[in-house]
């Protein structure tokens, strides 16, 4: 067994501590505690992959293991190529340079999660972090070129920037909507199962919000919560999911911003959404 050592102990401590004083904290002053917590989360995953080898591009700097030397310039390839469009979509550039890190198979990224043997991503931002699981894994079924264009990039760094610009005010369900509305913007691509047609019954508005990552049917939440947000920019304009983006940055909840932004109440608004998506991504669409 590996020791820990004080340096790990000592963050573990500070994110611990951290995210008590945030939890007793209400509203915005949250939003001025968050960076500490994340910048503790970066600095742990920093120093925990201090081995592994290092690529540095304009913007990323790529942690990845020997075995993935031969793939570490297509992530690289991929993340600079995702920096612009996803920066322009949230009018937001993330301070530094962006931490990735390649896990040269699922059982080393389940791992760091804690997650069973069942469970799996190919990419996970977390904590000013993105983590993918290596390229080798994905290339089993699409070319390079296919990695580079639908690969967990664009989605992953959403989240980051998204993060980053609103200092972790929003619901699960939204910044997964954005992450994929950006990810069809830039690459077209849309999940799409058998279960997740928005043509029939759907969740409501207290199940996404309250619990999301839970829902039985992962795949209709995730759809949902991208029609969801695709609605506003097509009904109002991407002007104005900017500028309710900005509304969580200034610490407005998300039905205030709904409200402040749309001029409607959040009943309203997932009504709204739910009727124009039955129309536009229902059965077939």
């Amino acid at each position: 067994m590996r020791k820990v050592t004080l340096l790990e102990s000592t963050l573990v401590i500070t994110l611990a501590l951290l995210a008590l004083f945030v939890f007793w904290l209400p509203g915005r002053p949250q939003m001025l505690v968050y960076p500490l917590i994340r910048h503790a989360a970066q600095a742990k995953q920093d120093y925990q992959t201090r081995d592994m080898e290092a690529c540095e591009t304009s913007h990323f700097i790529i942690k990845y293991s020997r075995p993935d030397a031969d793939v570490v310039q297509l992530v690289a390839k991929a993340a600079e190529k995702a920096y612009q469009p996803v920066t322009a979509a949230l009018d937001y550039s993330p301070p530094g340079k962006t931490l990735i890190i390649i896990y040269p198979n699922k059982k080393a990224m389940n791992k760091v999660f804690g997650w069973s043997g069942s469970q799996s991503a190919m990419g996970v931002y977390w904590g000013g972090v993105i983590q993918i699981l290596s390229p080798h894994d994905w290339l089993k079924d699409m070319t390079a070129q296919e990695f580079i264009h639908s690969g967990p990039i664009v989605h992953e760094f959403t989240h980051l920037v998204f993060d980053y610009r609103t200092n972790g005010n929003y619901p699960r369900w939204f910044t997964e909507g954005l992450a994929q509305y950006v990810e069809y913007r830039v690459n077209g691509y849309e999940w799409r199962t058998a279960s997740n047609s928005l043509a029939g019954n759907m969740y409501s508005m207290a199940e996404l919000d309250d619990n999301f990552d839970t829902l039985p049917d992962q795949s209709l939440a995730y759809r949902e919560s991208l029609a969801a947000v695709r609605y506003i920019a097509a009904e109002y304009g991407e002007a104005k999911l900017r500028q309710l983006i900005g509304d969580l940055e200034s610490g407005r909840t998300l039905k205030q911003a709904v409200n402040h932004t749309l001029g409607m109440s959040y009943g309203d608004y997932g009504a709204a959404w739910k009727k124009w998506a039955a129309v536009n991504m229902g059965a077939g669409m």
